[in-house]
């Protein structure tokens, strides 16, 4: 449960443990300078099931796109069933994608246009003879389905709309959320806990995540996904020398080095997490999802390794 704006944990560390490991009767490690059972206060939208942490969240939320997507308390509104078919065929943190396309089409309903700062990121969904996954028959029948109810719920007389949700944009612009987009990770337990690793209490600190893990899966912390214009810069590399944080625990994003940085040297990230897959598996995600096989000296110095899955090593089909 997050802030609908700035995706903020709206459950206090205990709430979010308990509720991640389905366990009621879990509790936590003392800390010094953290109460476990302090959540922040919560804002509600006043007409739909949107919460917010605070009234300047909730504020710019209706000025900016909420208001005309606001779904009025009405359960059966044909927003929310789109969203759980959405989230029924998708994994963390794409589940959360729909939010996203449902606020820009609240911001183009709310201003008249499509926003221009769109134009900021990459959207091809071809490069050369090198087609994007989400061309793949499998995923444009789940595209149309999605168009489709958007259009039912959206594309009434707002012409700005209407060219949003027209077949190639439409594209173009999930195209650049699957190229794009990062996904938020704010939590309120990670935010308890992260003073207390390398401590006395790191192993009960262990044995709490290996509970919530088995039970929830690795992406406990995903509560959305976000366009950053100047993230969306950095290039990829395979031994990044920075990663992306978010260090206000809301959508704030951090880029921090993690190794020292030579003057004149690039900055890069990892597209995908701690790039522990092998070469093969990386050139691959590399290419289906951002349309490039990577060069960087990771990569190249491991040009000569056989051409097979990471997970079982055994040859992948063409």
């Amino acid at each position: 449960m997050a802030c609908h704006h700035c995706l903020r944990s709206l459950e206090s560390p205990l709430e979010m443990a308990r509720r991640l490991a389905n366990n009621p009767k879990l509790t936590l490690p003392k800390h010094d300078k953290m109460e476990a059972e302090t959540s922040p206060d919560i804002y509600p939208c006043g007409e739909c099931a949107a919460l917010f942490c605070c009234e300047k969240c909730r504020d710019s939320a209706l000025k900016n796109y909420h208001r005309p997507v606001c779904t009025k308390g009405d359960p059966a509104h044909p927003l929310l069933a789109l969203d759980e078919r959405w989230r029924s065929n998708h994994f963390p943190p794409e589940t959360t994608s729909l939010i996203l396309v449902v606020k820009v089409i609240g911001a183009i309903i709310t201003t008249g246009q499509i926003p221009e700062w769109l134009g900021d990121f990459c959207s091809e969904a071809v490069s050369g003879d090198i087609a994007h996954k989400l061309l793949e028959p499998q995923f444009q029948d789940q595209l149309g389905l999605l168009r489709d109810g958007l259009i039912q719920i959206f594309g009434g007389e707002n012409e700005s709309v209407k060219r949003f949700l027209e077949t190639n944009n439409f594209i173009s612009f999930i195209a650049l959320m699957g190229m794009n987009g990062q996904g938020i990770g704010t939590s309120a337990l990670d935010e308890y806990c992260q003073d207390l690793w390398d401590t006395p209490l790191q192993s009960e600190i262990e044995d709490l995540y290996d509970a919530v893990e088995e039970e929830a899966g690795q992406f406990t912390s995903v509560e959305g996904t976000g366009l950053f214009q100047l993230q969306s810069k950095l290039n990829h590399s395979c031994s990044p020398n920075c990663q992306i944080k978010y260090e206000r625990s809301n959508f704030n994003l951090t880029v921090r080095a993690v190794r020292p940085i030579t003057l004149g040297e690039e900055l890069c990230i990892s597209y995908f997490g701690e790039c522990e897959m092998n070469r093969h598996s990386r050139q691959k995600h590399l290419l289906a999802n951002y349309l490039f096989m990577c060069g960087c000296k990771r990569c190249v110095d491991q040009a000569g390794e056989p051409d097979v899955s990471s997970s079982e090593g055994e040859e992948e089909e063409d």
